[in-house]
């Protein structure tokens, strides 16, 4: 038998205690009720002419024998017990050490007996650590692949510049033009990333304005269609009436990223945006032709710096936080995104509620 240590010796001495007092206390008592009722109602007991004497020795030897067997069976019963609840903990203790220590593949083993509350202390621990190693994992993923995306551009920049100073590069507008197109897109990936870190901290308020949609989205339209058409794209838009309370300024950023997710992904064809008005919720739906996302990557289409397998003819750069700043938008307006397809017709639907909750509001 293991020694008895900790809450288990507590565990055990308690309950040990505990039997012992009572058997004392059961004597006792009987003594003193037999007592009482030999004084005051002699009727009941038998009478003895030596009157109420205490305990005798062979009485003594009996007690002392019967709290012994009690104090045996309870002290191995408390054991089991103790082992049963202990064993857990200590596994919880010794797997918050190692996670401490740097270690956050630890985690918390248990047998099959365990009672209801251990077993789901060790599941939730366990749970718990099984997302702590995946965000250390995702944070350290994250860090490189942001390291990546701002390493190109400003790469380029310095290339620049460093021309125009050994003059290699005229300064001139078409230059210029080029070093602001790297910085605007610096600038768009620095605002992704803010998005979706202020989403997922809980902290993006949102300005709720009560808006025309329908004509928020054709204004929309026509800003996008240029840079849709320069690329092989038609525009068309399905608008369905209606008032709604929305932040159209992150609204508008949504759309813009499914755009232009589409603009780089999908085959030149006829572009949809369609507002889908209900009585509780807008749905937002932006459709082209394929050739669509693949079943193995839909799945995981929505996380951050997610990108489908590309082919080798295939030239379309881009960060991979278009989606996640979609969903970090639906999110923050209490919705939700999908993606769905319909023979040759794919789409990506924005589906908030209505009116935004004063809750989540800045205003």
């Amino acid at each position: 038998m293991k020694p008895i240590t900790g809450l288990g010796r507590q565990v055990a001495i308690s309950m040990g205690l505990g039997a012992v007092m009572g058997i004392l206390a059961s004597y006792v008592g009987i003594y003193l009720l037999y007592l009482t009722a030999y004084n005051f109602f002699p009727s009941l007991v038998p009478q003895s002419e030596e009157g109420v004497s205490g305990p005798s020795a062979t009485e003594l030897i009996v007690l002392a024998i019967i709290a012994a067997l009690v104090l045996l069976i309870t002290v191995t019963m408390a054991l089991r017990l103790a082992s049963r609840i202990i064993a857990p903990l200590s596994s919880v203790a010794e797997a918050a050490r190692r996670i401490a220590g740097g270690d956050l593949s630890a985690r918390a083993t248990g047998g099959d007996d365990l009672p209801g509350e251990a077993a789901a202390l060790v599941a939730d621990f366990n749970s718990r650590a099984v997302r702590l190693e995946q965000s250390a994992r995702d944070i350290v993923n994250w860090n490189a692949q942001i390291a990546h995306e701002l390493r190109t551009p400003l790469t380029i920049l310095r290339g620049r510049m460093l021309g125009v100073i050994d003059g290699v590069f005229v300064p001139d507008e078409t230059l210029f033009r080029r070093l602001l197109e790297q910085v605007d897109g610096l600038s768009r990936l620095v605002e992704d990333l803010r998005v979706v870190s202020l989403v997922e901290s809980g902290q993006l308020r949102l300005e709720g304005k009560e808006v025309d949609v329908a004509r928020e989205i054709a204004d929309f339209a026509g800003l996008v269609e240029p840079a849709l058409v320069q690329a092989g794209f038609t525009l068309s838009i399905s608008l369905s009436p209606g008032k709604a309370c929305l932040d159209m300024t992150r609204i508008r950023q949504a759309l813009l990223a499914l755009v232009d997710n589409a603009q780089r992904h999908a085959n030149p064809c006829e572009l949809r945006i369609d507002v889908i008005m209900n009585s509780d919720d807008v749905a937002l739906r932006v459709v082209d032709q394929g050739p669509g996302l693949t079943e193995a990557f839909e799945k995981d289409a929505f996380k951050l710096f997610a990108r489908g397998i590309q082919s080798d003819e295939e030239n379309t750069p881009g960060s991979g936080l278009g989606l996640s700043v979609v969903q970090a938008i639906s999110k923050a307006h209490g919705g939700s995104v999908g993606y769905g397809s319909e023979g040759k017709a794919c789409y990506f639907t924005m589906t908030i509620p209505r009116w935004l909750p004063q809750s989540v509001r800045s205003d």
